[in-house]
């Protein structure tokens, strides 16, 4: 037979941490947790008391049954005549003695069910009670804090305004002293920025200028070079138109002789075919036909 377990006694009431808005949660879902195992463990072992009570039940039925089975046995041997009435004695002490041991264990488990059952109510009970006492204690608290929070809050917020106030002043007269200190050093600063542009200016200037006579130097040289080569060329050029105009010349003269020396050739043979064509018969009517005169010599080209 199973020995049901003997529930644990009830927990003391737990002290928690105060919180800012009540007790400290962690700690309180930490004792539910412990109390909602507590409460299982305890349904537990009266299940398992339950059960020990109904195995208890079986045990006595199957007592019974053998009882049952054992008095029909009896009484089948004492209708029969060898020796029935010399063993009827001692067969009704033991079923005697079977039928108290059965009684008992039937009263001991139907006490141990029943002490289990109630302790296992009793510690359920005290222990939902303590539950619902530390979650209302819990409220409280809370409520309490949430209202002093409230308080202290609105002193803070009070404190908080007027140091707003301060602190808007405070930093108004650091813009303005910023303004005035950015004024300045934007001044100091366009200062510098005009003198560092001015000597700036000055040197490219200056650069310019030296870059613009070496130009005007370079371009005045090349100027004069190319003059010297156009003034070179001219005279070269001079040159060749004279001796051009000789040779021109020469070549005038020589075609004058030349075409003299044709006039003179031509004439010269236009004489020599005169002279040298046969004279012809003179007409029957005594007209004599005039000799050709002969042709004029050319002009000379010019």
């Amino acid at each position: 037979m199973v020995a049901p377990e003997k529930p644990q006694s009830a927990p003391k009431t737990t002290q928690f941490a105060v919180g800012v808005r009540g007790y400290n949660q962690r700690q309180v879902d930490e004792r539910l947790a412990e109390l909602t195992k507590e409460m299982r463990e305890t349904a537990r072992s009266r299940d398992e008391a339950v059960a020990t009570s109904s195995d208890l039940t079986k045990a006595l039925a199957y007592a019974q049954k053998e009882l049952a089975e054992t008095k029909a046995a009896l009484a089948r041997m004492s209708s029969s005549p060898s020796g029935a009435g010399a063993m009827a004695e001692r067969v009704r002490m033991m079923m005697q003695l079977a039928e108290e041991e059965i009684a008992d264990l039937r009263a001991a488990a139907e006490a141990d069910a029943a002490s289990t059952r109630d302790q296992a109510d009793k510690y359920a009970h005290e222990t939902r009670r303590t539950a619902d006492k530390l979650a209302k204690d819990a409220e409280e608290e809370r409520a309490r804090l949430l209202s002093e929070a409230k308080g202290e809050i609105e002193k803070l917020n009070a404190a908080a305004g007027a140091k707003r106030v301060e602190q808007a002043a405070a930093a108004e007269r650091a813009r303005k002293e910023a303004d005035a200190k950015a004024e300045a050093a934007a001044a100091a600063a366009r200062q510098e920025a005009d003198r560092v542009a001015a000597e700036e200016l000055a040197r490219k200037k200056k650069a310019f200028e030296d870059e613009y006579a070496a130009k005007r130097k370079a371009f005045e040289d090349e100027v004069a070079r190319k003059q010297q080569e156009t003034e070179s060329a001219l005279t070269s050029a001079r040159a060749q138109q004279t001796e051009a105009d000789r040779n021109r010349k020469l070549a005038l003269d020589l075609r004058k002789k030349v075409a003299e020396r044709i006039a003179a050739t031509d004439v010269a043979v236009q004489e020599a075919m005169r002279l040298l064509a046969p004279v012809e018969e003179a007409p029957s009517n005594g007209d004599r036909k005039p000799s050709p005169a002969p042709a004029p010599a050319p002009a000379a080209k010019g």
